[in-house]
């Protein structure tokens, strides 16, 4: 694409007068206090907070709560409370697992922070600083808004519906579909509108927050991520991450035009008293400042890292910006240049996992305690390794005592596994730290990373374990030359996918999540040779032993397809819930992890049934066989992994 020339940097007055008004959230269009504000020094100011923050809302009183998604050293995630004036944390406590996104009443005496992987909404007294309540959701919750009377909370979930809560009771009042799974929404300035990016779906989605209909669809293709409006309301600004542009939406009309960026876009927020307009470029480090009034690009500052969310300062002029990396920038109208990042600290040993919950009646399982979040899960021989997503670590299992024997430091939010045929060597996606870690088995350490473009989810390798296929929030799929250390080839995708199956060291599935279809791709080629149209959510795959079907979970279908690979057509088998990991036990029976409800079918292909319903709560996720002992282990992020016999 070809993308205008970067402007040289503006002189910016010394001082500017700001306006008084009343924000209620990092969205807000005016500022709230009347006093001269200087332009700044021309350095970015730079605090180191830990846990890869993320999400951000800004007080009036002075404050800001940032969302510290992997804090599970000490507990499984943590709201930061950052005094602006000081630029330093005052609090850190904790609320659930993996908190994102976070909002703020009108009178500022309550926040709402989406804890993504506890499937709920935590209530924070901000008086104390304290997670009194959580309101239960269906699915992993992500963008929040409230609607002007702050009486009803709207909240996205990956279950690709928008809910309406009402606060009083805590109870959902309705849902509206999505056509995909959305990472922010936006109330309108004048409450009456809510604005839904349907971040896979390629659409800005208009719900009349009162009636709570669809009234409009935006379609912009791409990936839209954060909004923003005008000072006036009157255009919508949307960043998208897969097009590289920051769209213009005039509501009046409908009509939108296009700002290239340098990057991919994700955050967004005005700054400068409304006059420009600034834009987390995520995948290069970058925040992009564009003056709004002509669309042209100020200056593009390197501000290293995975820069996140970016939320209007109180005083209605300076910007902040979540990193991801381990800090948040305070950028102030003039400000070209950032500094070094701060060094990362050490990581603490991993806590101890806690006691085990009672397994439930079901007699044909052992359930071993794992902390810090389990979520992937790959079994050699005797040896299991599981993911500890929110400890940036594995753990080890001796498959023949069922008991924890090591754990090996990762790196950030470490998500799907893979062996090598030989079993000596592992390989896992580090999705927080854009990378594939390369274990040695023997030693129980990572000797090598390879990084990657976006954060990578799922991970398969071939047998030999010289080629490691991974895919990204990049929206790509990518081969992976492990001796050279470096990506080799790449394939665009349509949608996100988080599981891939290497069939045969030639063919590669992958199953795009938000695009309901599945891959079936030449690797040594990288060409697509068939498409499986399945729609819903496809998720974790496995094969029958003589390679004539394909299995897949699909998590918003409520189905396991049965895809004949000699034919294509395909058939379904009904299942109680959403499905996410697979695995064909030794006994030719098909195990499914049903995310959302807390249960494993089992399912024989033969007959296409389900003849074993586990119920094992908690949230169970993938799954992988342990052949030597005719087991099924299934990773469970409430805690612990359990051993199904």
């Amino acid at each position: 694409m070809n993308r205008s020339a970067f402007l040289a940097v503006a002189t910016i007055g010394a001082t500017l007068i700001v306006s008084c008004t009343n924000p209620v959230d990092e969205h807000s269009l005016g500022s709230t206090r009347s006093e001269r504000v200087p332009a700044g020094d021309g350095q970015v100011t730079r605090m180191a907070l830990s846990g890869a923050p993320l999400g951000i809302a800004v007080a009036h009183a002075g404050y800001a709560y940032i969302t510290q998604p992997d804090h599970a050293q000490t507990f499984p995630g943590a709201l930061a409370r950052v005094d602006l004036n000081g630029q330093a944390v005052t609090d850190s406590f904790p609320v659930g697992w993996v908190p994102s996104l976070v909002i703020l009443n009108d009178r500022q005496t309550r926040a709402y922070v989406s804890n993504q992987w506890s499937q709920n909404v935590g209530i924070i007294d901000v008086a104390t600083n304290t997670q009194i309540d959580t309101i239960p959701t269906i699915g992993d919750p992500f963008a929040l808004a409230l609607s002007e009377d702050n009486r009803t909370l709207f909240v996205t979930t990956n279950a690709n519906q928008l809910y309406k809560f009402d606060l009083t009771t805590k109870t959902a009042q309705g849902s509206i579909a999505l056509p995909a799974t959305s990472h922010h929404i936006l109330m309108g300035p004048q409450g009456r509108f809510l604005y839904v990016a349907t971040r896979d779906g390629g659409t800005v989605m208009e719900t009349d927050a009162h009636a709570f209909a669809v009234t409009r669809t935006f379609t912009v293709g791409g990936r839209p991520q954060d909004m923003a409006f005008s000072p006036g309301g009157d255009e919508l600004y949307v960043a998208n991450e897969l097009s590289d542009v920051l769209h213009v939406i005039t509501l009046s009309t409908g009509a939108t035009s296009d700002i290239p960026l340098a990057g991919a876009g994700e955050g967004l927020a005005l700054g400068n008293d409304g006059r420009d307009i600034y834009v987390g470029l995520v995948f290069s480090g970058g925040v992009q400042v564009i003056d709004r009034a002509s669309g042209q690009t100020i200056r593009v500052i390197q501000v290293g890292g995975i820069p996140r969310e970016i939320a209007l300062d109180y005083n209605g002029h300076d910007v902040l910006v979540s990193n991801e990396s381990g800090w948040v920038d305070f950028i102030e109208p003039s400000d070209s240049t950032a500094p070094a990042p701060p060094p990362p600290p050490p990581p603490p040993p991993p806590p101890p996992p806690p006691p085990p919950p009672p397994p439930p009646p079901d007699t044909g399982y052992v359930r071993v305690a794992v902390c810090c979040g389990p979520l992937g899960v790959a079994v050699s021989g005797d040896v299991a390794l599981v993911s500890q997503d929110n400890g940036g670590s594995l753990a080890r299992l001796d498959l023949r005592i069922d008991t924890l024997s090591n754990s090996i430091m990762t790196g950030g939010v470490p998500a799907y596994l893979a062996f090598n045929a030989a079993g000596t060597t592992a390989y896992v996606a580090n999705f927080g730290s854009q990378n594939v870690g390369i274990i040695d088995v023997a030693s129980n350490s990572q000797t090598k990373t390879i990084p990657v473009n976006g954060q990578p989810l799922p991970i398969v390798v071939t047998s030999t374990g010289a080629t490691a296929f991974v895919t990204t929030g990049a929206n790509r799929f990518y081969k992976i030359s492990v001796q050279s250390g470096s990506v080799a080839d790449s394939l665009d995708l349509p949608a996100t996918s988080h599981h891939l199956l290497n069939l045969n060291d030639t063919l590669v599935y992958i199953a795009t999540r938000d695009g309901g279809s599945v891959l079936e791709v030449n690797q040594l080629t990288m060409t697509v040779l068939r498409t499986f149209v399945l729609g819903g959510r496809p998720q974790g795959m496995a094969v029958a032993p003589n390679r004539t079907e394909l299995y897949v979970a699909n998590e918003l279908s409520n189905v396991l397809h049965i895809i004949d690979l000699a034919t294509g057509t395909s058939a379904s088998v009904a299942l109680a819930s959403g499905g996410e990991g697979i695995a064909l036990g030794a006994d030719g029976k098909l195990y499914i992890g049903e995310v959302f409800a807390g249960l494993v079918e089992v399912v024989d292909p033969a007959t296409r049934s389900v003849v074993r319903t586990i119920t094992v709560g908690g949230t169970p996720r993938e799954v992988a066989t342990d052949a030597v002992r005719h087991r099924v282990l299934v990773a469970n992020e409430a805690g612990w992994v359990d051993i199904i016999r």
